[in-house]
């Protein structure tokens, strides 16, 4: 799971492995170099002012995220990491500096201007820090994850009752089950889950599902992934909701839900199928819950993760795409409790 800021006494250090936190910094300096190439002429056309820039920052650019990304977890250790990035920055250009002109003296206006450059970005990122300070992401957090509906909750209990006296410990076990999935929505909403956990949640709703529909719903699992990948907490359960709400209930026939978790190229890919209703609108009332899932997945992963929704072949499919990171053994105690 992508790593919190880490507050320092002068600028917050991101985690530079970050997707998110790349691209910004990319972006960010390749516009002000277009600007620069814009606004300060020199006598050569546009595109050599851009190409005359470009040969001396993207090099050091590209080392210094390079080193950034190497040494991420260390200097998020260290007690002046913000200043270790910035005089990091500095010495990547002062080498370029040196290669590209062995037998003069090092020029210093240029890593001066890569060190404020780096002193801005560390600025840049210690107010996103603050914009997204843990109280207020875990306040957003709880806000999205509570979204067990209520015609869930009346029908199971419904189920229950119905059960208590024909069947008492079925009955016994779809109540079980509901306080279950209602203790995960209470849980700290800033701890990690794990791929385990969200299947076993996840089985947990298709067992009360499963007594009010009956045969009309079908479940096929396929997961070939880590059971110890790290995830955001109630991930799975809420897309298994929305195939079972907008799919197989509103099909007269029922239906087949589809669950599948791979590993591919350091990803988890976690993908979610059902029918399509035959009124041919797929997942009408569904936007507001994929649109929360997309947010708390920026909240975890920035641009790391995605979701993905398309119709094909008479199915509706969602697919969540984000990084493999087992649970490390803090994170696993903390589940076990």
């Amino acid at each position: 799971m992508r790593q919190p800021l880490r507050q320092h006494p002068a600028f917050a250090i991101p985690d530079f492995r970050n997707l998110g936190v790349m691209l910004r910094i990319l972006l960010s300096l390749n516009l002000l170099l277009l600007c620069s190439a814009v606004f300060l002429p020199d006598g050569d056309t546009l595109t050599l002012r851009i190409l005359s820039r470009a040969s001396w920052v993207e090099p050091s650019l590209l080392l210094s995220l390079g080193l950034l990304g190497l040494l991420s977890p260390w200097l998020a250790r260290q007690q002046r990491g913000s200043w270790l990035v910035v005089a990091l920055c500095m010495l990547c250009v002062l080498v370029q500096e040196r290669l590209l002109n062995p037998l003069e003296l090092p020029r210093l206006e240029r890593p001066l201007l890569a060190g404020l450059l780096a002193i801005l970005l560390l600025h840049y990122f210690s107010l996103r820090q603050r914009a997204l300070s843990p109280a207020l992401g875990e306040a957003r957090l709880a806000a999205l994850q509570a979204r067990i509906r209520p015609h869930f909750l009346f029908n199971s209990l419904n189920a229950a009752i119905a059960l208590i006296r024909s069947r008492p410990e079925k009955a016994e076990m779809v109540l079980e089950n509901l306080a279950d999935l209602f203790r995960a929505q209470m849980a700290d909403p800033g701890h990690t889950s794990s791929l385990e956990r969200e299947i076993e949640l996840a089985k947990m709703y298709l067992a009360i599902e499963s007594e009010r529909l009956g045969q009309r719903l079908n479940v096929v699992w396929d997961i070939q992934a880590a059971l110890d990948a790290s995830l955001p907490p109630l991930l799975l359960q809420p897309l298994v909701e929305n195939a079972v709400h907008h799919g197989v209930e509103r099909c007269g026939a029922g239906g087949e839900i589809r669950i599948r978790a791979q590993l591919k190229s350091g990803q988890l890919l976690l993908s979610v199928s059902n029918p399509l209703t035959g009124q041919g609108e797929p997942h009408r009332g569904n936007r507001m819950a994929l649109d929360n899932l997309r947010e708390r997945l920026e909240l975890f992963y920035d641009a790391e993760a995605s979701l993905q929704v398309a119709a094909a072949d008479g199915r509706y499919h969602t697919l969540v795409r984000l990084p493999y990171r087992p649970l490390s053994p803090q994170q696993q105690s903390a589940l076990l409790h």
